[in-house]
């Protein structure tokens, strides 16, 4: 059973910490030590670097926020962290999570992804595939556990954190952003809020959910069914998937509850086991 060894992973630290505050962190223009996200204060123990070069995104360079133990005891497991914001909004600086993860012995980077203003779909998920490469691949200059790299994502971030736990074998998302031939995969997932099934986002509405996919992926559902359907985490799910915990509010009115509960079903038919919690009433994590 895979569960138990997602919890031990970061379950925990997770659930401990989805309520945080985001607060944007300092520019700097190259990668610099310094020894906190939010201010000058440095945490006891934790190292922290900004702007760090993670690969190329088109013609860019991509870049992440870092925060891990100065003192590790031994190989790190590690968080990936992936902003929400619609696809077209947020920042991998928005996190005050990377910090708090560090204090539990955790390696936690927010990486950065195009966004769908600037690149339409799949360059996200390929921008977050190069993340999780461009981890693996320095895992030993970082002390991190290769083999134990999960990844968090909230909302759109959640929609690309379950893209990376069923997607690992599309070769045509990896992109060209980087440490070709590095696997891709990834030891768990939490998705909180993510949209699961963009087939079931096709109606305009009040929240503009349906206009924030069509604008991700370029086209009108009319006009391109499979298309949205190649993009939805939903129909990638089989056996060898990592554990999942998905989160979700039940009167969250912008990302249904039954884009999480369709997910959970599914992962319970592959893996005869899922982990999914449901809040209520519904809380803006």
């Amino acid at each position: 059973m895979k569960l138990p060894l997602f919890a031990s992973l970061f379950l925990l630290p997770a659930y401990t910490f989805a309520q945080s505050t985001n607060t944007p962190a300092p520019q700097a223009a190259t990668p610099t030590a310094i020894s906190t996200v939010s201010d000058t204060h440095p945490p006891a123990g934790i190292t922290v670097l900004h702007d760090v070069v993670i690969g190329t995104g088109g013609d860019r360079d991509l870049h992440a926020e870092i925060a891990y133990p100065t003192k590790e005891d031994g190989l790190l497991p590690a968080v990936i962290y992936i902003h929400g914001g619609g696809w077209s909004a947020g920042s991998h600086k928005q996190s005050t999570i990377l910090l708090k993860l560090a204090r539990e012995g955790f390696f936690a980077a927010s990486i950065e992804y195009r966004l769908s203003k600037e690149a339409k779909w799949p360059a996200q998920i390929q921008d977050c595939k190069l993340g999780v490469r461009w981890l693996r691949a320095n895992a030993a200059q970082y002390h991190v556990d290769p083999n134990r790299i999960g990844v968090w994502g909230v909302s759109a971030g959640g929609h690309l954190v379950a893209c990376l736990g069923t997607m690992a074998d599309i070769k045509e998302y990896e992109g060209q952003g980087g440490y070709p031939g590095i696997s891709s995969a990834v030891q768990a997932v939490v998705d909180f809020y993510g949209p699961t099934d963009f087939t079931r986002i096709t109606t305009p509405n009040p929240t503009g959910s349906a206009t924030l996919v069509e604008t991700l992926l370029g086209v009108p559902y009319a006009q391109n069914p499979p298309l949205w359907k190649s993009a939805s985490p939903l129909f990638y799910v089989k056996a060898s998937d990592p554990p999942m915990l998905l989160v979700h509010g039940d009167s969250d009115m912008t990302v249904r509850v039954s884009q999480s509960t369709a997910l959970d079903a599914a992962l319970t038919i592959k893996w005869q086991s899922s982990m999914m919690t449901r809040l209520s009433p519904f809380v803006f994590l």
